[in-house]
């Protein structure tokens, strides 16, 4: 599926999606990854080495290590709920009890969805869990050791136990190549117990990939990470599926291109500088004068100054509207006014890293080379 099929697909469907995807596609979920420890140890894995097995904390891309930390990120980005997420978040379940009671205190209508396996689901577990609005099951044993009947009737005993205490149970899986027919039966079984099943397309990552390798698995494209043949066994599984169960799924470009992005525009909404703009995909663009002389600094900030331009400084650097820098320029080179400073346009991720994704060159110093 392409972005433009995914949308289509998005606004037919729309109103049968479980509520947390329905935030997730509009970037309203906080995404909390309460812990990376997690006892199963599935090949097609991708958390990445600083969280697989790692006892840590993340509100989206933010490394933390409290409640306070996880609600400024959730206010930064404009969050109308959270997804829990690991690791497995039931082994840490007071952690995850704690913070979800914490998001839930201070939000008005925080919706709340969490992912775990049957084996943690236990009824001192989910009293703990209980301000949940949705669960999320993941059967690792079917996609890890086989599609065995002991293992179906093992989630279905979960699910129904869940429901005594969390309103949506579903159920969320990988779409493996080849496991057209376990899926579809899978869908079957659980047909009028759980409320919904997700099926997410496979992907590489660093990971997972020699795993994955191993199996015979390998991208569908070059320019993807998803697995070749993981849309078509979902694809089949919904075409062949007669039941009522609604299945919904998830393909790595509708989390990349619509959900990373809707995400990301509202967080740079939030915290872009007034000089800064925010893009059609969710960054911000920044221009950026960088000075060898303080006077040549000063000089410039008294031009914007009497111009009311908004600016900032930050050591011998000067940030400002991306567009005005290029005018500045444009005036400076037709007035032939010395230009002593470096410039270039910034285009970078508004998360707490700042992750610079381009740097487009617009004047470089030259700098004057003496032999001895």
């Amino acid at each position: 599926m392409d972005v433009k099929k995914i949308e289509e697909y998005i606004n037919k469907n729309f109103d049968k999606l479980p509520e947390g995807c329905k935030q997730c596609v509009r970037g309203e979920k906080l995404v909390l990854f309460i812990t990376g420890i997690c006892k199963n140890n599935c090949y097609y894995c991708p958390l990445s080495e600083k969280r697989k097995n790692k006892d840590v904390i993340y509100a989206n891309e933010r490394l933390i290590s409290s409640v306070e930390e996880a609600i400024e990120e959730a206010k930064l980005c404009s969050s109308r709920g959270v997804g829990i997420t690991g690791g497995n978040p039931l082994l840490r379940v007071d952690r995850t009890k704690k913070y979800l009671e914490a998001l839930k205190k201070e939000f008005k209508d925080f919706h709340a969805h969490l992912y775990t396996t049957p084996e943690t689901i236990t009824t001192e577990n989910l009293e703990k869990i209980k301000e949940l609005d949705e669960l999320r099951i993941h059967p690792t044993k079917i996609f890890n050791i086989g599609y065995k009947e002991e293992f179906v009737d093992e989630l279905i005993k979960k699910i129904r136990l869940a429901k005594k205490y969390i309103p949506k149970v579903g159920v969320e899986i990988p779409s493996i190549p080849g496991m057209n027919e376990e899926i579809l039966n899978l869908a079957y079984k659980i047909d009028g117990v759980a409320d919904f099943l997700n099926i997410n397309e496979l992907e590489f990552s660093d990971e997972n990939y020699e795993n994955l390798e191993k199996r015979g698995f390998y991208p569908k494209d070059d320019v993807s990470n998803a697995i070749a043949g993981s849309e078509e066994t979902a694809l089949n599984v919904i075409k062949n599926f007669k039941g009522s169960l609604f299945i919904h799924y998830c393909p790595s470009i509708l989390k990349d291109a619509i959900q990373m992005k809707n995400r990301l525009i509202r967080r740079a909404k939030n915290i872009a500088k007034p000089y800064e703009v925010v893009t059609d995909e969710g960054l911000l663009l920044r221009g950026i004068m960088i000075f060898d002389r303080e006077e040549d600094l000063n000089e410039i900030v008294e031009i914007l100054e009497d111009n009311e331009v908004e600016f900032e400084i930050d050591g011998n650097k000067i940030y400002l509207n991306p567009f005005i820098l290029e005018d500045l320029l444009d005036l400076m080179k037709r007035e032939r006014f010395p230009i002593k400073f470096s410039a270039y346009i910034s285009e970078y991720y508004p998360t707490v890293d700042k992750l610079e994704v381009e740097r487009i060159p617009l004047h470089i110093k030259k700098r004057k080379l003496r032999f001895k």
